[in-house]
Order: structure tokens, then sequence, then C-alpha cells
């Protein structure tokens, strides 16, 4: 709702044109602010570009960071990076197959799965990373880190990977195979 970002509103609509126009490339998000989007819809979307490109789908998520931007979800601005983890978690649940409930049309809980199935058994996630604690949260979680270097010195970069690293070892994961991406506003 800004023009900084405004040539990109959805990610999922664009990846789903960028899957159906290629054969070998990627199909990213970066980014996909969790915290104003309804998980389930998350994970089932991605799922069609999934199939729609053959298995090349991954997606950056991230918290938000301003305020005006909360206006589909205003109640979450303030917890943005818990929901964050919590909405991260759910959206792998469904990713693998696997129900959650959530109350129907009439207050009843029911289970449901993401249709159609992915391709990929696992949904490769990045997470939007510009500070420390988001560095060492998405070693955490097992996530990758999308950065950016508009206003960071690559001596902070570098200290925030070995924190990434650090997390990524400390959650029995390989720091190693954990992949640091920076990204580049193109046009």
């Amino acid at each position: 709702f800004h023009p900084f970002g405004g040539l990109y509103p959805n990610p999922a609509i664009l990846g789903a044109a960028a899957a159906t126009l290629t054969r070998r490339i990627q199909i990213r998000a970066g980014s996909v602010v969790v915290p104003f989007q309804d998980p389930l819809r998350v994970a089932e979307e991605w799922s069609v570009i999934d199939n729609l490109s053959g298995g090349r789908v991954g997606i950056a998520c991230a918290s938000g960071w301003h305020v005006n931007d909360f206006v589909l979800a205003p109640a979450n601005y303030q917890r943005r990076r818990e929901i964050l983890a919590e909405r991260i978690a759910t959206i792998q649940k469904l990713w693998r197959g696997e129900p959650i409930a959530l109350p129907n049309g009439a207050g009843k809980l029911i289970e449901v799965r993401i249709y159609p199935q992915p391709i990929q058994p696992h949904l490769p996630i990045w997470l939007a990373s510009h500070s420390d604690a988001t560095f060492v949260k998405a070693g955490e979680i097992g996530a990758h880190v999308l950065t950016v270097l508009w206003d960071t010195h690559m001596e902070d970069l570098a200290r925030r990977i070995r924190l990434y690293r650090k997390a990524r070892a400390q959650g029995g994961l390989d720091p190693e195979q954990g992949k640091v991406t920076l990204m580049l506003h193109t046009y």
C-alpha cells in the first residue's frame, strides 16, 4: 500500500506467473509478511506454485516493519515476531501434509489440509533478517536467511552470520547447510 514494494503486492501471484514462464530457475518470495497473512492460505497458494513449477519454490517470511502495512491485521503489529514464528510452524506442518484444526462457519473445529499436496516434501524457508535477534531466530528454527546490505557494514553482516551458524549448531543442525542470501532491489 506504498510505492516502495507497490509493484509486488502479492509474491504468490508473481510466483505463479514465473513458475509457468520458466523451467530451471527457483521461484522465491522475498518476502511474505506472514503476520498479516493466513498461514493456511500461504501454504496452499505456495503448494499450487510448487506444482506449477515442478517443485522449485521457497519463501522468505518476514515479520513486517511498517505499522501502516498492518491495515490487513492491525491487532497483530505488536506481536508480529511471535506470530511470525507460530505461523511458520503452521505453514511447515501443512506443507508436510499434516492437518490443522480450525473452526468452520458454525464454530465447530474441523481438520483441514492443503490441496494440492506440494511436490517438495519440505518447504525451503528463509527468514528476512536484519538484526542479531532475527539471524539467531533463523538459526534456531532451521530457516535460511534473507538480508540486505543497504545500511549494514560487512563486519556486522559477518558477525550476524556467525551468530546464525552458532544458533543452527546449538539446535543440532549443520551450521554450514544454512544459506545466507543477500537481496538486491531491482526493477
